[in-house]
């Protein structure tokens, strides 16, 4: 899956956390996770269980303790990816 796939995918997952995102344009590869989405710590948790289900990854705490912007998210996706592809 590409990049920008990765984002796509990732943009629909925000929305489903949190239906105040779905509409914003100004969300980046740079935007911060807390405080520039504005989730909470339970949507945080529900966009990590969203992730697994569709990318087939897993966010574990030490992982989510390391994000800090959406672009850290779509590079841990893409080599989760990748290590999966590799092993298979």
């Amino acid at each position: 899956m590409s990049k920008d796939e990765i984002r796509s995918e990732l943009r629909k997952i925000l929305t489903v956390v949190s239906e105040k995102l779905a509409n914003r344009t100004d969300i980046t590869d740079e935007t911060t996770i807390r405080p520039g989405l504005g989730l909470d710590s339970l949507q945080i948790l529900e966009m990590h269980f969203e992730i697994e289900a569709r990318f087939g990854v897993t966010v574990d705490e030490n992982d989510a303790k390391n994000l800090k912007t959406v672009g850290d998210l779509i590079s841990l996706i893409e080599s989760r990816q990748a290590t999966a592809q590799v092993k298979k």
